[in-house]
């Protein structure tokens, strides 16, 4: 792939956002609290801002299609290990990561096998958003943030059965 294709606008949003990850994951870890909790969500903000500019400025790249579920995945798993460390996140609430963890190996299955993007679903971005308001609720210690925990498990589970079949689907369509 060409360095010019790779360079687009959404893409470097999308790579800024693996690279600031460890940035807010340290800072929290260090109890920087406003400061990291602002580092995240702008963070997190990038992930809605890149899709948005590569529809928008028609700079929709494979390349972008692939990375972006990876940084938010990662994006995720930093600020979920620096919640269970320093923040009293129940170690249950891993039960968020069954939807990227299947999504992931999926992902990186359909790339391998038939070059294939794995596309997120509407519930799939829901289910992000709503790890993200989980993770923010966690850290500012927000009173209802068991049962945003709850809700977004349940929705992740919901959203790895989605793509299971989706996987099966794809699997079935390639024989």
């Amino acid at each position: 792939m060409k360095l010019k294709k790779i360079l687009l606008i959404p893409n470097v949003l999308t790579i800024l956002r693996i690279l600031a990850s460890p940035i807010f994951f340290i800072l929290l870890l260090k109890s920087k609290i406003i400061l990291g909790l602002t580092v995240f969500l702008i963070v997190a903000l990038t992930d809605w801002v890149d899709g948005f500019v590569a529809r928008r400025i028609k700079q929709r790249t494979k390349f972008g299609e692939f990375l972006d579920p990876m940084a938010d995945k990662f994006m995720v798993t930093l600020a979920v290990i620096a919640l269970i460390i320093g923040f009293n996140f129940p170690l249950y609430g891993l039960l968020i990561f069954s939807r990227d963890i299947i999504s992931l190996c999926g992902s990186l299955l359909a790339h391998i096998k038939r070059k294939a993007v794995w596309k997120a679903s509407k519930l799939g971005k829901v289910t992000t958003f709503l790890q993200v308001v989980v993770i923010a609720s966690f850290i500012i210690n927000y009173q209802f943030k068991d049962f945003l925990l709850a809700a977004t498990i349940i929705l992740s589970l919901l959203t790895t059965i989605q793509y299971f079949m989706i996987g099966v689907k794809m699997i079935k369509s390639s024989k």
